[in-house]
């Protein structure tokens, strides 16, 4: 879940050069494919349309139109240095393709999707054995039959909320493969500016002004062998479990095989409503349950004086600001053991997140922080599930933040791992118990026109916040993804911003994936990982005795 309800758009149309490149030598299209026609090429406004906040700023909006160029440069997989084998756009198969943009159906999306939109999702697999990009096209255009959306296009530009989603309009999603002369044994074992080569990264100035395509796949043949495989999506059509159980249904059915959790379920009539009331009502309505509206132009300008960057990725910190912190087995025990009777795995790693930056950050750690600073635990949950939640495989954004903890720096309560778990788990059990109802708060703070949020927002901009998202389960799901040739020898998952992500560790030593503790994925404002970035730190955030 982002926190996009300060973030704008505006609806215009993506228009690509004809004539993309077909490898010498292969066959006529298949039904569910074609050449890719709408590749990479200018932009037209169709229509003003803006609705959030940040696009309404002028200053923001030219920004925008003027990083528009060297954004792609940086994050096109269309690099002039690759060898383009194929160039396909794989489409809805027996479906009239390239509907009428104005005369396509519309599957509606929700105020909380479209707030997604400045957002993009994405994954790389590295496979052993080389892929066969033919079968991979095949199964690819038989899963949009139940993904239809996918070879859609964004509609965004009617003020009337109810008619702003996507138009079906099977133009299909593009699904290029290139080759490289890298070998599978020298390819980048984490994300950084290095593997963004394998991923068709729409840049996110094209998704908030027009309507590039929802959903990319590329295909990098490796030197000697070897297939590595990026996947694309919009944060507005789904969160990230909707976009693993998407690559999952995709690699089931290049087997032959449906997804084991049944279709895909799009309907936003669903989501919990927001009661019927003016816009005052509802902003009080908000304020009362904790949603209190922040002003979005101070908000960008915090955001920006911490060090997040508008390009690459939209107000977040740049790309070689990562760390990854494997907690072995053993430590990850240590560590439940030292949260006390009945923790579970993910109540200990969020209270042990939370001291060790508290006390890096801290007087203690010679931090930026005074002691007496508020510094938020804040989790995210999901809609989905059990007998009252949304259906597990709902298909859009159903996951969100909430605070768990407002606790001091410094206070002496809070000095072990069992304290801070017994301080956050009041919030966490909160947060379970209400968490339709935070989505149904979510979605009116758009209603509303409101940027709120259960947590302060501006301490999220400036980095000043422990949020703690455990995702083992989910990211396990990419080591599933086999296509025909065997199961990705390592997958790198979404890698959300600002936040402290907990998933599977990767296979090692002969165990396979998750099986050797976990992984933190930490990205934070600069000033913090370069203090994270010692020995000692990452020793301690490893759960090493130290």
């Amino acid at each position: 879940m982002a926190p996009a309800t300060a973030l704008g758009a505006a609806r215009s149309s993506f228009v690509a050069s004809a004539g993309a490149f077909l490898g010498a030598g292969r066959r006529a299209p298949r039904a569910g494919r074609s050449p890719e026609t709408r590749h990479r090429g200018p932009v037209r406004v169709r229509a003003a349309g803006a609705f959030i906040k940040l696009i309404e700023i002028p200053a923001a909006r030219g920004i925008a139109k003027g990083l528009m160029i060297p954004a792609r440069k940086f994050m096109d997989g269309a690099s002039g240095e690759e060898n383009v084998l194929s160039s396909i756009a794989m489409r809805v198969p027996n479906e009239q393709p390239c509907v009428p943009f104005e005369t396509a159906p519309l599957l509606p999306l929700s105020g909380y999707d479209v707030g997604e939109v400045p957002f993009v999702m994405q994954a790389v697999c590295y496979y052993e054995k080389t892929l066969d990009v033919e079968a991979l096209g095949d199964a690819l255009a038989q899963t949009l039959v139940a993904y239809p959306l996918l070879a859609g296009r964004l509609d965004l530009a009617n003020p009337d909320a109810r008619s702003k989603g996507v138009r079906l309009t099977n133009d299909g999603c593009p699904l290029r493969c290139v080759t490289s002369d890298v070998t599978f044994e020298r390819l980048p074992d984490d994300y950084a500016d290095a593997s963004r080569r394998f991923l068709d990264y729409e840049p996110w100035i094209d998704i908030m002004l027009g309507g590039a395509p929802v959903f990319t796949a590329k295909v990098t043949q490796l030197r000697g062998g070897g297939s590595a495989l990026g996947v694309c999506m919009s944060h507005a059509v789904s969160d990230g479990q909707g976009f693993i159980e998407f690559l999952v249904a995709w690699a089931e059915r290049a087997q032959g095989r449906d997804h084991p959790m049944g279709p895909p379920v799009f309907d936003r009539a669903l989501l919990p409503p927001p009661p019927e009331m003016d816009r005052g009502a509802m902003t009080e309505m908000l304020k009362g349950e904790g949603f209190e509206g922040v002003d979005p132009t101070l908000m960008l300008g915090r955001a920006l004086v911490a060090g997040r960057v508008l390009v690459p990725d939209f107000l977040r910190f740049p790309p070689g600001n990562r760390l990854m912190v494997p907690v072995s087995k053993e430590n990850l025990a240590r560590i439940v053991r030292r949260a006390g009777d009945g923790a579970s795995q993910n109540e200990a790693l969020s209270a042990h997140v939370w001291l060790e930056l508290a006390r890096l950050l801290g007087p203690e750690g010679g931090g930026f922080l005074r002691k007496g600073t508020v510094l938020e635990h804040v989790t995210v949950v999901t809609a989905r599930g059990g007998k009252r939640g949304l259906p597990d495989m709902y298909f859009g954004n159903a996951s969100v933040g909430v605070c768990t903890g407002r606790l001091e720096i410094g206070d002496e309560n809070l000095r072990t791992v069992k304290q801070v778990r017994d301080a956050i788990k009041p919030g966490l059990t909160r947060a379970l118990m209400r968490r339709s109802k935070f989505l149904m708060l979510t979605e009116a703070t758009f209603k509303a026109g409101l940027s709120a949020f259960d947590f302060d927002i501006n301490r999220f901009m400036e980095g000043n916040m422990v949020w703690c998202n455990n995702l083992t389960d989910i990211y396990l799901k990419l080591y599933r993804l086999d296509f025909g040739s065997g199961a990705p020898k390592l997958a790198l998952p979404p890698e959300l911003n600002d936040i402290v992500q907990i998933q599977c560790s990767r296979p090692a030593n002969g165990a396979p994936a998750g099986e050797n503790g976990v992984e933190m994925f930490v990205n934070l404002p600069p000033k913090v990982m370069q203090k994270l970035r010692t020995p000692q730190a990452i020793a301690r955030l490893a759960g090493d005795e130290v």
